[in-house]
């Protein structure tokens, strides 16, 4: 008999990624008319990938001040 224990949040966060990611694939295999319109007003990748930069690094910033404010 298993036992029933709470899943660790690794394991929430990988299950998440993928009931989020699973319908998005299926999505760009079907291809269906309406997402191909919504995708053309989409910015480029370019642009995404520079902002989760930004993101990232703004995160990082709050992270490392809140580290050095503990010493």
């Amino acid at each position: 008999m298993a036992h029933s224990r709470k899943p660790c949040r690794s394991c929430l966060r990988i299950r998440m990624f993928m009931m989020c990611a699973l319908p998005v694939v299926m999505l760009i295999g079907l291809r269906p008319d309406g997402m191909v319109r919504i995708a053309g007003y989409l910015p480029d990748a370019g642009w995404i990938a520079a902002a989760m930069m930004v993101v990232g690094t703004f995160g990082f910033v709050q992270r490392y001040r809140k580290y050095k404010s503990q010493d």
